[in-house]
């Protein structure tokens, strides 16, 4: 589970900060590539800060936030591939935790969804409500671990 979690957290906030960045300026400049619109399903995960809240915010602190959530992306890829290094021994304690309500919440908002769709009942509304604490946790999950895998490795 624990593996499972920390992977369910890397791949819905990588890309939410790969992707989403370069097909917002493609899509400033007029060009608009196919498929563009399934990554705004991640886009709930692109943030520390959801979108709701991000207007109470200053945006020289959102966008501070996003440059270094970016940076640890960034270096999660490198030692990831490079020294091989896939689930970060940071990740227990409360990034586990934050990392397990994440993602039975995310499983959960997705069988609602599924359920939704096969029953063709509902809105779609009670699994985006069933999403709303994935949306808080995967993103802090990771930033956290990430954040604490420097203070781990100067030990």
């Amino acid at each position: 589970m624990r593996t499972f979690s920390y992977w369910l957290c890397f791949g819905l906030v990588v890309p939410s900060y790969t992707v989403g960045p370069v097909l917002a300026l493609l899509q400033l400049a007029g060009m608009s590539p196919p498929g563009a619109q399934l990554f705004g399903l991640l886009s709930p995960f692109g943030s520390l800060v959801p979108g709701a809240l991000g207007y109470f915010l200053p945006s020289i602190l959102s966008w501070l936030l996003f440059l270094v959530m970016l940076a640890l992306v960034a270096r999660r890829i490198w030692l990831c591939y490079a020294r091989g290094e896939r689930v970060p021994p940071s990740y227990a304690g409360l990034t586990q935790v934050l990392g397990y309500i994440g993602t039975v919440s995310f499983i959960i908002a997705a069988i609602v969804m599924v359920l939704a769709i096969v029953l063709k009942a509902g809105s779609g509304v009670p699994a985006g409500m069933a999403l709303i604490p994935a949306m808080f946790c995967i993103p802090w999950a990771f930033f956290l671990t990430e954040l604490f895998s420097f203070r781990k490795r100067a030990m």
